[in-house]
Order: structure tokens, then C-alpha cells, then sequence
């Protein structure tokens, strides 16, 4: 077997035993302080690690979040369902077509004249009960608005109602 490096250089006479014991003392300290301290290959490994684990963390919350705004959303739903289905009013049928927009359809339903004037005025407000259409309370309208909007048909906002035609001709 050949001689180690050191082994050689000394024989040679390029260094000492002063210089070959430094330098093996140099070795265990460094060897000492790389199982303190970690290796840097060991440092980036735990970095990669750690940023995989951050990663992972943040993908987490955003299903979360997902999730809780999918419960929101059904929680929300059945409320505006629990809102109409307990304050509609009957639809009394009548002489008078109405005519609404809904879901980029025109279409109507026949009621007395009294129905008429307040679904025009906004006091009334026509929404999708559970299999058909239902008269409700503008108060309710509004709060199921706030809830989830694809169940109201119809309702004509007094507030934002916009004078389209001149009042003299």
C-alpha cells in the first residue's frame, strides 16, 4: 500500500512532525465543528425542507379556505331557502299578466292587480320557492339578497329605481 500524503511529504523532507500534527489538529477541528454546526450540503438540504414544508403549509390553508368558503356558500344557501319558505306570501291568480326577466327569459304570471302594483313599486318581490315561483316581503327579498341573490326573480328596488322616460313630451 502507498504512503499517505503526509507521509510522503515528510519523508521527503518538505515538512516537519511540527507541521503534520497542526495540520491533523486542523482537521479534527474542522471535523469537530462540521458535527456542530451541520454541513453546508446538510444546511441546504434543511432549507429545501423547510421551504417544501412552507409550501406544503400554504397549499393547506388555501384549501382551507377553499373548504370554508364552500360551507359558507351552502350555509347561506339553506338560509335563504329557510327565509323564503317561511315568509311567502300565496299568489292569488288573477286577470293581470306580469312580466318579469328572469335568467335572460322573458316570462309572466297572472295575478290580481293589487299584486302587480306592489311587485312594480317594490314592496313585493318574487323569488324560487321550492318548485315554483313565490311572492315575499320586500324585507325578506333584502335579506336573502345578502345571502345568495340567485333566488330572487324579481324585485324592484325602490332606491336605485331610474326615471328612463322624460316626464313631459
Amino acid at each position: 500500500m502507498g504512503l499517505s500524503l503526509q507521509e510522503q511529504l515528510l519523508k521527503a523532507g518538505v515538512v516537519d512532525k511540527k507541521q503534520v500534527k497542526q495540520a491533523e489538529h486542523e482537521k479534527r477541528v474542522q471535523k469537530k465543528k462540521k458535527k456542530k454546526y451541520g454541513a453546508p450540503a446538510e444546511d441546504s438540504a434543511k432549507i429545501r425542507l423547510q421551504q417544501q414544508q412552507a409550501e406544503q403549509a400554504k397549499h393547506h390553508q388555501e384549501l382551507n379556505a377553499q373548504r370554508n368558503q364552500e360551507q359558507q356558500r351552502k350555509a347561506d344557501q339553506a338560509a335563504a331557502k329557510q327565509l323564503i319558505k317561511s315568509n311567502y306570501l300565496p299568489l292569488e291568480e288573477g286577470d293581470v299578466v306580469y312580466r318579469y326577466v328572469a335568467g335572460g327569459k322573458i316570462k309572466q304570471i297572472s295575478t290580481i292587480q293589487e299584486i302587480a302594483d306592489k311587485l312594480s313599486a317594490g314592496k313585493l318581490g318574487l323569488a324560487m320557492g321550492d318548485k315554483d315561483v313565490v311572492l315575499i316581503p320586500a324585507e325578506t327579498v333584502l335579506k336573502v339578497l345578502q345571502r345568495d341573490e340567485n333566488f330572487i326573480l324579481l324585485y324592484n328596488d325602490p332606491e336605485h329605481a331610474d326615471d328612463e322616460y322624460p316626464g313631459e313630451w
